[in-house]
């Protein structure tokens, strides 16, 4: 017998639930012929997106996934990847966005732990599979996806996941109500908002990474809140925006960008493997004006030739989050009529805690004023409470001035660590979300990171904030990006030693003299400055694209 299948409609005693089904499924009726594009290989209207999305999740449940099981992805960030995005958690599983950039080992070591019952894998990333196959034998089946159309492979059972989001004969698309079809073949399961929708894996200073989880309420409550903040200057995101965020679709639920951007109906652009000249190329031929990503990546294509024509004339505007937006990028980028805010948040908070944007409190200040707020990790969203306490968790002033550990809560928060109670406790410790970043607040309620627990340098019994005295040297004509850790010091147990990349050497006794002028000018404390400067021709970089400042600290320790 057939009959209407209504994707994600579970309704509780108030009305439509927060699942992600539900949210689809409001995005594709008002925005049906909307785009989504893969590079400039391939576009789909929303309609056409929610139609694979449907045949993927009826192909899962069809494969013999069951309520709760664990699904990895992986892949570049392609259309495919968003379809995984919504299609594994509509049929009652979980994405696992697998890190990409993590060791083969640490890669087993996720999906074993995270008990994933089917992995969907680009056909570039099988032969790393191939090789410990013997490792995987408790995975259920593998869903390749090759550009090519062909699926050679060892691993088995295998499945073409092109042939899984092809309509069924039976299907049929009843006029523009894009989200009724008849299936003769199965009904997906009922999902709750409180059931798991995500899963990834964060690294730690030490151990191995712990795994978070995010409900599907977490994640429309997250997006519904996103929407509201970047409505305001200076992004002032509106329909007649272009999306492509250059963050990595395994990372943090790529900001949010997958929940958000179908949500408010806007072209969404997807550049798969990161190439830098095909990023620029995209930009110019989609008319792309909202980005997000990391510092870095926002250095990579400044320094990209024939960047400078391209983005002067894009009006193009970039969050940056991952590490501290630096004074020397943002005058970069705004030579170009970039605008850049600053943004906060971690993988425990899904991420968002707070965006730079001109809130009523700030709109009186002069635009140098107005600037450096925007630039700082941002003001709290909508739904977030954000504070700065001291150890023993008292609330610390609003002055600016005072740091202490940033802690938060929101209705999205992971509620732990996935089979890890007692660092789960760590982490909820007092009722608020331990960040482990120091920070301060200003009387107008914008946050500013100085530092993480793990990398403050104290000297003298003193913080020597190094996010602040990194955005400060990175002003300094000549450098492009700049580190600093603690070199163990007899005398004030640590000092601070400033690592650089630049185009050419630069003098110590000039480095010295600039730093000098913002000791004078109040800038800096003298006991700020570092104590020698190294030159390298590049940082290692963690599997975020952050720089790696632990080979960094070896290294002044006299380590290898």
């Amino acid at each position: 017998m057939r009959r209407n299948v209504f994707i994600g409609m579970k309704q509780n005693g108030r009305g439509l639930e927060l699942t992600l089904g539900n949210f689809l499924r409001s995005a594709v009726s008002r925005n049906p012929e909307q785009k989504i594009y893969y590079q400039d290989k391939e576009i789909f209207t929303y309609a056409q997106f929610y139609r694979r999305v449907v045949n993927l999740a009826n192909a899962l449940v069809k494969l013999g996934l069951k309520k709760g099981d664990r699904v990895a992805v992986i892949d570049w960030d392609t259309n495919r990847y968003v379809e995984c995005y919504y299609a594994i958690p509509i049929a009652g599983g979980a994405i696992h966005t697998v890190n990409i950039r993590y060791s083969p080992e640490l890669i087993y070591y996720t999906i074993s732990h995270a008990e994933d019952s089917f992995i969907v894998i680009r056909d570039e990333f099988v032969p790393l599979i191939e090789k410990n196959k013997e490792l995987f034998s408790f995975i259920k089946g593998w869903i390749i996806y090759s550009e090519s159309g062909k699926i050679g492979s060892s691993l088995e059972p295998k499945y073409n996941y092109d042939d899984l989001v092809k309509d069924e004969p039976s299907a049929k698309e009843k006029g523009k109500d894009v989200d009724i079809y008849d299936s003769a073949e199965t009904s997906l399961p009922s999902t709750s908002e409180d059931d798991i929708a995500t899963i990834f894996y964060t690294s730690g200073t030490t151990g191995l990474p712990k795994g978070v989880t995010f409900t599907h309420r977490n994640l429309v409550l997250h997006a519904v809140s996103l929407m509201s903040t970047l409505n305001e200057p200076p992004m002032s995101i509106s329909s007649k925006d272009v999306v492509m965020p250059i963050v990595p679709l395994f990372h943090v639920h790529q900001w949010g960008f997958p929940h958000w951007v179908l949500s408010k109906g806007l072209p969404y652009v997807l550049p798969g493997r990161y190439n830098y000249a095909l990023i620029l190329k995209l930009i110019e031929k989609l008319h792309v004006t909202v980005t997000a990503m990391v510092p870095t990546i926002l250095q990579l294509i400044l320094m990209e030739p024939g960047s400078e024509g391209i983005l002067r004339n894009s009006h193009l505007r970039i969050i940056i989050g991952g590490s501290a937006l630096t004074e020397g990028l943002t005058k970069r980028a705004e030579a170009l009529g970039l605008t850049v805010v600053g943004a906060y948040g971690m993988s425990e908070t899904a991420p968002a805690l707070t965006v730079s944007y001109i809130s009523k409190e700030i709109e009186h200040l002069s635009p140098e004023e107005i600037k450096r707020e925007i630039t700082s990790a941002g003001f709290p969203v909508v739904l977030t409470q954000v504070k700065i306490v001291d150890s023993e968790m008292n609330d610390l002033p609003r002055d600016g001035k005072s740091i202490g550990e940033v802690v938060a809560r929101a209705p999205w928060l992971t509620s732990g660590y996935w089979k890890m109670a007692e660092e789960t406790e760590k982490l909820w410790r007092g009722g608020w979300l331990h960040t482990g970043d120091l920070g301060t607040m200003d009387r107008y309620g914008f946050l500013r990171i100085v530092d993480r627990e793990k990398d403050v340098v104290k000297s003298g019994g003193e913080f020597v904030p190094t996010i602040i005295l990194e955005d400060i040297i990175s002003a300094v004509p000549g450098i492009m990006e700049v580190a600093v850790v603690g070199k163990p010091d007899q005398k004030w147990d640590e000092v601070p030693v400033a690592f650089y990349t630049s185009k050419e050497e630069l003098k110590e006794d000039y480095l010295n003299r600039e730093m000098d002028k913002f000791v004078e000018t109040g800038r800096i404390a003298k006991f700020w400055k570092p104590v020698s400067f190294i030159r390298v021709d590049s940082f290692e970089r963690t599997s975020t694209g952050k720089i790696d400042k632990k080979p960094l600290k070896e290294r002044v320790r006299g380590g290898s």
